[in-house]
Formats: structure tokens, C-alpha cells, sequence
């Protein structure tokens, strides 16, 4: 599909660099050096806050990019990548979690997220609906992470906009839609992926709990740490197979 109605859209420039069709987008500054590290990748690029890490001898690598926080800007950024050649992509998260099955350090694979920001009506998407993700990304990632015997959740998160305002009404009201766990960029990420028809999935780590409406951050523990190792470098080897 194209979209040809906005005013302001982004371009592709003499002074742009050459990306491959494939981009992991990494919301934490901490990932973003894993996955950068572990794909060797030596160029780097800045885009707005964020910076994109290539090889220019090896294009068809992907590429990494974040950090990433806040659904308008992580939309921003996809846009851009688009029109820089990126034709599918990756989102390495963190999350809250909402569902007492749900612990610290474990890993979740989005089957979709409850619209609560504002950046996704302006891609087709209703307020208080879900975006999903793309099925045959999603089917790779359940695939490779049970062939790798890595354990994960699999079922619905919800997007705010409001990180202050996760209230008690509000978890009660997503865990009773089936959410697991609360973060800041996948819906509108997923609506803009759909809008242009790029596929896109997500792998998130829980790094804090809120089901017992009191909060418990994880962000220093042992298995939050290994638990994001083992997302990046599964990643990596996941995608590396598509060189």
C-alpha cells in the first residue's frame, strides 16, 4: 500500500547511509550495545537521539537502532528507516509486568498490544484497539526460541504513553483484556509497521512487576541481565541466518 498524503515525510539523501533490509530496534541504551557488539558492526549513523549501527562493507547485515523510548519517537524512527531501505524489523523491549505468572527476567513474545498512546490512530488504527504483530515474524520467533529450548510467554501487552500513570484502574482494566505486562512504544510500532505494509514483530524482558499494585523493579538483578543476553544474542543468531 502507499501512503501518499503527508505533507512532511522523510527522505533519503546523498549523505544517508546504505542499510540493509533487515533492523533490530533496541529501546534500551544497554541492548543497543549488545546487539551492536555482538552483529560487529563498526558504522554508526546518529538519527535524532537515537544512532543507527551498520557495516558499510556488508550491507545486507542487519542493522541496529535506539535507543528508542516513547511511541511518537520510536514511529519517528521507523519512518525513517523505511524510507532508507529497511523492509522488516525487530523490537527489542523492555516491559512491567501486570499477570503474576509473569516474573522478572522472563521473555515475552507479543501476540499483540493494547492501544493506550496517541500515535497509532494517525496510522488506521481505533483507540482502545490492538496492533499485531506480523505472522510469519511472530511464527520465527516462537520457532527459533523453541528450538533453542529458551522459555517465553506468548499473549497481548499494553502501550502507554503515560509511564507515571500506570494507576491501579488502568491495570486492572488491560490485565482484564488479557495483557501480561505494560510498555512504552509497541502498538504505535506495530500500527505504523501495518500501515505500510513491513513486517514487524517484537521480543520483550520483563524488567519490573506491578501485579501486586506495588512496584518492583528488577532492572539490577541477575536474571534480568542474563534474560536480555539471551534475547540479544538469540536475535542475532535469528536474523543472521536470513543473510
Amino acid at each position: 500500500m502507499i501512503h501518499d498524503d503527508a505533507i512532511v515525510r522523510p527522505v533519503r539523501t546523498s549523505r544517508s547511509p546504505a542499510l540493509g533490509p533487515v533492523a533490530l530496534l533496541a529501546a534500551a541504551t544497554p541492548d543497543v550495545g549488545l546487539l551492536r557488539k555482538g552483529m560487529n558492526l563498526p558504522h554508526s549513523h546518529a538519527l535524532y537521539m537515537s544512532r543507527i549501527h551498520y557495516h558499510a562493507e556488508k550491507p545486507n547485515l542487519p542493522v541496529v537502532v535506539g535507543p528508542i523510548m516513547g511511541a511518537p519517537y520510536a514511529v519517528m524512527v521507523l519512518e525513517v528507516l523505511r524510507a532508507w531501505g529497511v523492509r522488516r524489523g525487530f523490537f527489542v523491549g523492555w516491559c512491567g509486568s501486570i499477570d503474576q505468572r509473569v516474573r522478572i527476567g522472563d521473555l515475552i513474545v507479543p501476540s499483540g498490544a493494547w492501544i493506550d498512546e496517541g500515535t497509532s490512530p494517525h496510522y488506521g488504527q481505533s483507540p482502545g484497539s490492538a496492533a499485531v504483530p506480523d505472522q510469519k515474524l511472530q511464527a520465527d520467533l516462537h520457532q527459533g526460541l523453541k528450538q533453542r529450548s529458551i522459555p517465553f510467554h506468548s499473549g497481548f501487552i499494553w502501550t502507554t504513553d503515560a509511564i507515571f500513570r500506570e494507576t491501579r484502574a488502568q491495570i486492572d482494566r488491560f490485565r482484564g483484556l488479557g495483557a501480561l505486562a505494560v510498555e512504552m512504544e509497541l502498538s504505535a510500532l506495530l500500527s505504523a509497521a501495518a500501515f505500510y505494509d513491513l513486517p514487524l514483530a517484537a521480543l520483550l524482558t520483563v524488567s519490573d512487576e506491578l501485579f501486586t499494585l506495588r512496584w518492583q523493579p528488577g532492572f539490577k538483578t541477575q536474571s534480568f541481565r542474563q534474560a536480555r543476553e539471551a534475547v540479544c544474542n538469540f536475535l542475532i543468531d535469528l536474523t543472521k541466518s536470513d543473510e
